[in-house]
Order: C-alpha cells, then structure tokens, then sequence
C-alpha cells in the first residue's frame, strides 16, 4: 500500500544529493533529505493514531518541502489526506469532515477550525514521535491503498470529493511523464497551492516520479516576480491556466528581456486557452504553449506536445487512455460529440453516490465537455455539454464565442455561458471586462452587435473584476447562479 512512496524512495536511493523540492524563497531539499523527513512524520503519524487506512485532514499548510514530505508520509503509513480549500466556509469544512471522518487535523489553528474538536499537531511537530494515542481512533476506513482524496475545482457545481489510491496512481503518473517526455534533467516549476490536483498532479508527483526537480512559488506572488522567478530557476515544465498566462504576458510588456527559454513544456490544463492567448505567449514570451486536458477525477487523459504555436490543432489520448464521441441530443455529427474516456488507471470516483452514477457509468468516464475529432484523428475541445449555443452557423461553443469577442470587440475578459443548459438554444449570458480606455458602454454595445451576427440573443453585463474559484478559474457556478436568473427573466 505504499506504491508511490516506494517509487520515490527507490529515486532517492539512486540519486541521493540531487535537489527533490527547491522554493522561490531559496530552500533545497536533495531527495535523501525528503525522505528522510517524510520517514520521521510517518513516526509522527503513527504515535498519533494514523494507522492504516485512517484520514488526516490539512488545511494552512504552505508550500514547501515539509508538505511534499507530509505527503508522502501519508503514503508511507498507508493513511490518506484531505486537503481543505482556502474558501472553504464553516458549513463546506463541516461537510468535509463528516465525509471523510478523519482521525487527525494537521495545520495551524487557523479559521477552519472554528467549532472543530478533532485532535490538531502542527506539520512541524509531526517530526518528533509526540505522545501515544490513548485509543487507537475510530474513523472513516477507505478504500485499501487510498492515499487521498482531493476536490473539483467547483466550476461548475459545488466540489465534489475524489478518491485516489496509490497504485493507479503511480501507472497513470508515469504514462504521464512518458507523454510528455520528462527526464531526471528537468525543473517543474509549480505556482499552484499544493493543496489542489493541478499543483500535485502537473507538478508535485510528475517531478519527483520522474526524478527532476520540483520549484514551489508563492501562490500569491505578483506576475512580475513569477515572470523572473520562472527564468531564474532554470524551469522547463510548467501548467498554468490562461489566465496565469495572460498575467505573465502583461508583466513581461512591462519589463522586456526574461529569459524564457528553457521552459521546454510550458502547458496549460484545466481550462481552454485561446489561439490570442497562444500567439501572445509566442510573440511576448517566446514560448510554445502546449495543450492538455484531464481532470482531478480521471487523471490526465490528452496532449499536444508539438513545438510549435497551436493556434489550431487537436490533442492524442496518453498512452491507456481511449476516448470516444458519444452524440448530442438534437444534433447527430460523427466528428462532434459529447466526450466520453476510460482508462485502467483512474480514480475511484467520487465520495458522493449520486455524483458518481452521473459521471462513471462501468469503465467510463463522462467528462462534460464536448470535443470534435479532426482529420488527423486529434481531438479538440470545445467547452461544456451545458455551455454549447446554436449559432447561425451551427453549434458554437461558449469558449469559441470568448474567442470571437476578445478578436473583435474592445474586451479584455469575457465568459460566455448558455442561458439553456438541457436544449441547445442561441441564448447566451456575456460577463465581460472592458479594455482599458474603453467604456463598458461600448464594450457592452460592441459585444451586442456580434451576437446579433451570429444569431445569438440574450443579456451582456459588464464588471469591473470577474470573479474566480480558488484554483484562479472564472466562477461560471457563481455567474449562472447569480446572473443568469435575472437575464432569464428580464
């Protein structure tokens, strides 16, 4: 039951003195030394009741070497962990608990905490062995060899909880770093809070699996300090979404000469980037942004790791992994279709029964995401089942019309979503930001105009700031929640 944590003690016997985790703030961790802490919180773990099979809940814990070793830790005990997410409320962490039934809180006492009773040891002190447990504590017993449980992003509902173990883990893992091709050689360079899937999966796990260096950065740090940082540490991999990238872009007009060129797999996952956003990237940061697509429930299912500017073009399954086109209700298109993967190395699935029926039906995974085949046999992806619109011209999705208004119209950000989500309309909701110097009057006037050419109908609004989930997504629950009821009845 200790699958990923052998894998990497077996790195760490060979390559004991190279650097495992290094921080923006300047600390290096050789894998020997990882170990070895992770080893002595395992201790800790253990005289604190975590046994195996039992849940740890973490919340506050930042970014560095520690948290990496708690990690894998957990793994070493056979136990699991819970991460709670910053903007978790009382009522989400009450939920959270009762889910899970963990047997210990490890993290600061912190806001989360209010009202909470479970036993609580700071990450440092799970070095030290700390006194017996009384009792061996009563708790939820997962799955055996599970090893965590992470939750969606919540972009398009509540969060939901997912189950990993650790065997498929480590097989998914390395199909991974084979797509992508990483080596011991190479430094993911990590801005993500290593509380969420796209941190551990993208950057914590694919590094140390493949022997390379792991740079953790403050997720709260400006633009214009990642932007140096990301030249100053060498970094060859790194996934952000597009609105990371956007920032990068900006900071680097304000402060040309960083030297990008050793980011060999600059990827963006998580979300759809825009060919403006891919050919930005090119001109201003001289790199190639590389597609990709998974999930924190399937793991990483697609990519495109071609060195050049992909404007245009599709992604090819990681090897295991089959996708296919199941077609939409109302519109029957061989190449077009809702997106369906399986794998033999995937989660297994979600806390909650109802969620898990609706999205693994046997060996199948429904992503919600519609996707079209292209003649090379790739597949490019068009957005959410629920945010496809039907234009003049055919079915268009939500991110596509992004694209059309950011090409055409004086926006800086928008966010389509469809005002029908069980029938395909030509109703839309537009949240946009207007370009500097521009008036949401006009920008609002100018969006009108492209959707009346396309045949599409319904209310624009124009904010100042566009809200986002923790993990830097555009809040598309809290907008439709918000404001689509209010353009339905206006």
């Amino acid at each position: 039951m200790t699958a990923l944590y052998q894998a990497i003690r077996e790195i760490a016997r060979r390559r004991p003195d190279a650097i495992a985790v290094e921080t923006t703030a300047g600390e290096r961790t050789s894998y020997a030394e990882l170990l070895e802490r992770a080893d002595r919180i395992t201790v800790g773990l253990r005289a604190r009741g975590v046994t195996e099979g039992r849940v740890v809940v973490c919340s506050g814990l930042v970014n560095d070497a520690s948290y990496v070793a708690f990690l894998l830790g957990i793994c070493a005990a056979g136990a699991a962990y819970v991460p709670l997410l910053a903007d978790f409320d009382a009522t989400a962490v009450a939920r959270a608990l009762r889910m899970t039934e963990p047997v210990l809180w490890v993290g600061p006492d912190n806001h989360h905490r209010a009202g909470v009773t479970l036993p609580r040891v700071e990450l440092a002190e799970l070095g030290t062995p700390g006194a017996p447990a009384d009792a061996a504590p009563q708790g939820r017993a997962p799955a055996p060899g599970t090893f965590r449980m992470l939750w969606t992003s919540g972009s398009t509902k509540a969060p939901k909880l997912v189950t990993w173990r650790q065997e498929p883990f480590v097989r998914e893992r390395r199909r991974w770093i084979a797509h992508i091709e990483a080596t011991e050689r190479d430094a993911f360079f990590c801005r993500h809070t290593l509380d969420v899937a796209h941190a551990t999966d993208l950057h914590a796990f694919a590094a140390l699996l493949a022997g390379a260096r792991l740079i953790l950065a403050d997720p709260g740090a400006e633009p214009a300090t990642l932007l140096t940082q990301l030249g100053a540490t060498g970094a060859t991999y790194t996934s952000m979404l597009p609105n990371h990238y956007e920032d990068l872009i900006a900071a680097a007009g304000n402060r040309p000469g960083t030297d990008l060129s050793r980011l060999r797999r600059p990827m963006c996952g998580g979300a759809y980037a825009s060919p403006a956003l891919i050919a930005d990237a090119a001109d201003v940061l001289g790199i190639h942004i590389r597609h990709i697509y998974g999930s924190t429930e399937f793991g990483l299912a697609l990519g495109n790791m071609a060195d050049e500017v992909q404007t245009v073009g599709g992604m090819h399954e990681v090897a295991g992994v089959r996708a296919r086109l199941e077609a939409l209700p109302g519109y029957d298109r061989d190449d077009l279709g809702h997106l369906v993967l399986t794998s033999d190395c995937t989660s297994d699935g979600y806390l909650d029964d109802e969620a898990n029926a609706a999205t693994f039906h046997g060996p199948d995974f429904r992503t919600g995401d519609v996707a079209q085949r292209l003649d090379d046999g790739s597949l490019r992806l068009l957005g959410r089942v629920t945010d496809l619109l039907l234009a003049t011209d055919g079915p268009l999705a939500a991110p596509f019309l992004d694209e059309l208004i950011a090409r055409h119209c004086p926006v800086a950000e928008s966010v389509s979503l469809a005002a029908d989500t069980d029938t395909l309309t030509n109703r839309v909701l537009v949240v946009l930001r207007a370009t500097p110097g521009t008036s949401d009057d006009d920008a609002v006037t100018a969006v009108d105009k492209l959707l009346a050419s396309h045949g599409l109908t319904g209310a624009v609004l124009a904010f100042d700031r566009i809200p986002r989930t923790v993990v830097g997504k555009a809040d598309r629950a809290l907008l439709r929640r918000r404001y689509l009821a209010d353009s339905n009845s206006s």
